[in-house]
């Protein structure tokens, strides 16, 4: 018996187009709902706990921490959303706040465990985003809001030799700073590339505890990270084109990714469910 295929990752954006098209109103409001609670969460932490001091940016690191924990809630509501688009089935903005009814526990002790990981491999970006706004504190040049525009008005002068060295430390260190970014963005996706199911699970097996959810995912996973991975890299060239049009794209490729995300945990159960009744 011919064991079932995979669709490919065209086959899955394909799909998820459709999906999106059809969907389009529903999905890109779950998304901004979703964004603005956790930027306002994020912020009102900010505001009451500045990041100027060294005690003061530890408070406001951890507090961030656990507000992001906190906001996965709304995570597995929009994977609650995307998941019925998908499969053809009404959905309301209500659903967007499933998970404060049920399995709350279950979904913070999952997301924690995630969270945990991507602290972790944060950390080098972390002391690097430190050492880069204390470099930028210590140029003239771009103390004043980090441009050279106050400081020039200011009637101060500056010679092209002066001008060139700020600009070469501030190149260097910028760089330095994107390559750790990067590195630390690539590492952690990878590593939490296993949970990848985690939210989707919560809301298809209920009665799963946290423990056979964690080990579930990662049986599912094997032998798909890479594929998931390589879906990941195929929207690159989505997000830099939204760079360049001042992110307004990004209305649609947030909503068309999570859909491909979707359609890539159905498929991927699909075939599995297909293969063990095969066997059966």
């Amino acid at each position: 018996m011919q064991q079932p295929q995979y669709k490919s990752n065209f086959e899955i954006k394909f799909l998820a187009r459709m999906h999106t098209g059809q969907h389009l109103g529903i999905l890109i409001s779950a998304t901004l709902i979703k964004f603005i609670i956790t930027i306002f969460a994020i912020n009102l932490v900010s505001v009451f706990v500045p990041s100027g001091t060294t005690i003061g940016y530890f408070i406001n690191y951890i507090l961030v921490f656990f507000v992001q924990i906190a906001t996965s809630i709304l995570s597995v509501g929009t994977a609650f959303i995307f998941l019925k688009s998908a499969c053809s089935m009404p959905s309301a903005i209500n659903d967007l706040f499933c998970g404060f009814r049920q399995n709350t526990m279950k979904i913070l002790k999952i997301s924690a465990v995630i969270a945990i990981i991507e602290s972790i491999c944060m950390i080098p970006l972390d002391i690097a985003s430190l050492q880069y706004s204390e470099m930028i504190n210590s140029i003239p040049l771009f103390q004043n809001n980090g441009t050279s525009l106050n400081f020039l008005l200011s009637g101060s002068t500056i010679d092209n030799h002066e001008f060139l060295e700020a600009y070469n430390v501030f190149y260097s260190a910028s760089m330095k700073y994107y390559l750790i970014m990067l590195i630390c963005t690539v590492i952690s996706t990878i590593l939490t590339l296993p949970f990848f199911p985690v939210f989707y699970m919560v809301l298809d097996f209920p009665d799963w505890s946290v423990t056979t959810i964690l080990k579930k995912s990662f049986e599912v996973m094997s032998g798909n990270k890479l594929r998931l991975f390589l879906l990941y890299v195929s929207f690159i060239p989505s997000f830099l084109l939204s760079i360049f049009t001042c992110g307004i794209p990004l209305i649609w490729v947030i909503p068309y990714m999570s859909m491909a995300e979707t359609d890539f945990y159905l498929d991927m159960m699909s075939v599995r469910n297909k293969s063990v009744n095969s066997i059966s």
